[in-house]
């Protein structure tokens, strides 16, 4: 028996559940899912081609044809995305780019826009001696040797000079008060000092001392000279030995206080806890054990937390041209957040550069024994240990300052989107 809501209907048309009342009946004018399009506008033509979109296929939240795979929020099968719909598993998501261009976290073929805005650039460009993206720690490190490669007269000449004449001038003051010294200490031990020994003892004691002194006030200098020749190498430039004092001789002040306060408050820390130590003697030895082994722990770490906190000081005093105070707040902001990363790259390149000095000075100790074994010549003995602090000075200096400048650049780079400027000011230096 036939009821009105079957009345029209084909024996081979697809039912989803019950017929609706307002569905309107199929004519001889029916496409072939055996739907009639609405009264008044017809619709267009469809395109030609398998897969093409038809009229009446389900927009957004529709049911799919008849004949149709629907996937959730996607397309039927052999049909292209419409604007505005999600792509099928694999296909290219929100934000994503096509074969070819960059992804996230990835270098692209050509030009990408680079991270915080801005002009676009070639994506991990490297103009200089790094990329411009955030830096590993074998970029750090090959970025360091590349600096020395790419402006040596900076790097190791103008730096070797500097360190060479602090080096001679602190021997020489050396050399002149122990003449002053040794008397007062003779009366310590007659014997040896009828032996000559004393002498050449206060010598090298005096000496030692004044060559540290001068080698803490020239090795901050230094050090600003390298940051400004490294971030000149980062973007490909090669800056001269007079445009580098030029920008750094405003500086030199500065650098040199903050390196004296800085030693100071540890020589204060120092002194704090061997007052700590007395104190607790002077009650118990027990106690004054405990508070040794404790204060000690707690005295190195605190000295490796200080000196990691400012570590980015003198790069920001360098190289943004702040005053000492403005450097000191914006350095400690900087590493902020980034205090385990900077520690573990500076303690090992410390102990790379400890081994290294040490192989280094093997040979200048072999000469120096022999020499003191043939004759007693002071003066040959200081012209020896001068030629061993120089040598060692400069390559420990240059290569923890080029690592200290390249870590500056990476935590900028990471955290305020250096690596645009960097290579704005790359592209705008004159082609060769």
């Amino acid at each position: 028996m036939t009821t009105p809501d079957d009345a029209g209907s084909r024996p081979d048309e697809p039912r989803y559940g019950r017929k609706l009342p307002q569905d309107p009946p199929v004519t001889d004018g029916a496409d072939a899912a055996g739907q009639q399009p609405p009264t008044g506008a017809q619709p267009p033509a469809a395109p030609a081609g398998w897969g093409a979109p038809q009229y009446g296929q389900p927009g957004y939240g529709q049911a799919p044809q008849y004949g149709q795979a629907p996937q959730y929020g996607q397309p039927g099968y052999g049909q292209a995305p419409q604007y505005g719909q999600a792509p099928q598993y694999g296909q290219q998501q929100y934000g994503q780019q096509q074969y070819g261009q960059q992804q996230y976290g990835q270098p692209g073929y050509g030009a990408g826009a680079p991270l915080g805005g801005g002009p676009p650039y070639a994506a991990a460009s490297k103009p200089g001696i790094v990329p411009l993206r955030p830096l590993t720690l074998g970029e750090i490190y090959d970025g360091a040797f590349g600096a020395i490669r790419s402006n040596p007269r900076v790097m190791l000449g103008l730096s070797a000079v500097v360190i060479a004449a602090a080096t001679v001038v602190g021997i020489a003051l050396g050399w002149l008060l122990s003449g002053i010294a040794a008397p007062y200490l003779v009366e310590l031990d007659e014997a040896l000092a009828m032996a000559g020994e004393l002498n050449t003892a206060t010598t090298l004691l005096v000496t030692a001392l004044t060559t540290s002194v001068t080698l803490g006030l020239a090795i901050p200098i230094v050090n600003g000279l390298l940051m400004v020749s490294v971030s000149q190498s980062v973007i490909g430039r090669r800056i001269s030995p007079s445009d580098v004092w030029t920008q750094v001789r405003s500086k030199v002040w500065p650098l040199i206080g903050f390196s004296l306060l800085t030693t100071l408050l540890v020589f204060v820390a120092l002194g704090a806890y061997v007052g700590l130590v007395v104190l607790a003697a002077t009650a118990d030895g027990g106690l004054a054990v405990l508070v040794g082994i404790l204060g000690f722990f707690a005295l190195i770490a605190g000295v490796f937390w200080f000196y990691t906190r400012i570590l980015l000081i003198p790069p920001a005093l360098v190289l943004e041209g702040q005053g000492l105070l403005a450097a000191v707040r914006r350095g400690w902001r900087l590493t902020r957040g980034t205090f385990w990363r900077l520690l573990g790259i500076y303690l090992l390149t410390s102990l790379l550069l400890a081994v290294i000095s040490g192989l280094v000075s093997v040979p200048f100790e072999f000469v120096s024994m022999f020499m003191v074994s043939v004759t007693t010549s002071e003066v040959a003995y200081l012209a020896l240990m001068a030629l061993s602090q120089i040598v060692t000075g400069v390559i420990t200096t240059v290569f923890l300052g080029g690592v200290v400048a390249l870590l500056y650049i990476d935590v900028r780079m990471r955290r305020e989107g250096l690596d645009v400027e960097l290579a704005a000011a790359a592209s705008e230096q004159p082609t060769p």
